[in-house]
């Protein structure tokens, strides 16, 4: 799993309704073991195309919808 530390503000994490503390567990079905796992899911193709991301919050697993972005620069 891959813990939320933070979150971009107005990004497509926060949008989501993901919150600092979540594991991601998985992305679009595939499961997260790691932060490599999530960074081979998140590739450009994926860029504004919906999916689910399922988290742990708190004992609950939650299935988030979400829209891959490019990061802000600046």
């Amino acid at each position: 799993a891959v813990r939320v530390e933070s979150l971009e503000p107005g990004g497509p994490a926060e949008r989501a309704g993901l919150e600092a503390g979540d594991l991601i567990i998985a992305y679009d079905g595939a499961p997260v073991g790691g932060i490599d796992d999530l960074h081979r899911l998140l590739t450009a193709e994926r860029i504004g195309t919906s999916t689910t991301v399922a988290v742990l919050r708190r004992s609950r697993r939650l299935e988030l919808p979400i829209a891959a972005a490019e990061r802000s620069r600046g």
